[in-house]
């Protein structure tokens, strides 16, 4: 699985110090160590610590591949539990209908696509790094399966505030959801902003909404919304044109800057 680069190789005639190997390996990112893995053995004898650039866990039945750029793992299988000491870099997609995830060590995923229901703790698992620029979330995140009480949209955003693109169902609005979106810190505008399927829609305050979209958004993103209460929902489509509204005078307000 691990291949290394031999092409203009010098040999070496000095030891590297530990202070600055310490550093070195303290401050890497996985792009970086992949290429020290290419050029000289004594990296990965040095740091030992392997890694998976997308991976995709899938249901019982279906093809695997174990390979450090694309590794497709059955859920059912118990090479999963090892997968702690892995680098998860890139992209993590979860198409089995239960994930269970081992505590990674480093997961520092850019792109973050779950297709069926996840447990709380494996979305922080996945989203701790901060890193997640793309997520979609197609069947929701679940804080309790006693009477399946879904993750808040502030709860969600609040772990990926780097996220460019986000696609979300299944997400609920509280009675504090405005106020704790509108006091959220952001790192990036986003490009596309869908809520699909949304729960409390007693408690959506499409002011604060629209603010904290307007706020946090690029002039042209790509705004979305649904409910869940019924397939073609006007108050849904309603919300959906006041934010792209504002979106569009706020355009119009930087032009004439």
């Amino acid at each position: 699985m691990l291949t290394f680069n031999t092409d203009g190789m010098v040999p070496q005639r000095f030891p590297f110090t530990d202070p600055i190997m310490d550093y070195v390996f303290k401050h890497l990112k996985p792009e970086h160590l992949i290429k020290l893995y290419q050029c000289s053995k004594y990296f990965y004898a040095k740091f030992r610590r392997n890694i998976i650039r997308h991976l995709e866990n899938v249901s019982f039945g279906h093809e695997e591949t174990l390979d450090p750029t694309r590794t497709v793992i059955c859920v059912s299988n118990h090479v999963l539990s090892t997968f702690k000491d892995l680098w998860l870099t890139d992209s993590f997609i979860a198409r089995a209908p239960l994930i269970r995830l081992p505590e990674f060590n480093h997961c520092n995923i850019k792109k973050l696509e779950l297709c069926n229901l996840i447990r709380w703790k494996e979305y922080v698992t996945l989203t701790k790094s901060g890193t997640v620029e793309e997520l979609k979330i197609f069947k929701g995140v679940v804080v309790s399966f006693v009477g399946y009480m879904f993750a808040s949209v502030e709860q969600l955003l609040g772990q990926v505030p780097n996220a460019k693109s986000i696609e979300i169902s299944f997400a609920d609005f509280t009675e504090t959801s405005g106020a704790s979106l509108l006091s959220m810190k952001r790192e990036t505008k986003f490009s596309r902003f869908v809520l699909n399927n949304i729960m409390g829609m007693e408690f959506l305050n499409i002011e604060m909404l629209t603010e904290f979209v307007v706020k946090n958004a690029e002039n042209d993103c790509h705004v979305h919304l649904t409910s869940l209460r019924f397939l073609f929902d006007p108050m849904a489509e309603d919300y959906t044109k006041r934010i792209k509204s504002a979106l569009e005078a706020k355009k119009n307000d930087d032009r004439m800057l």
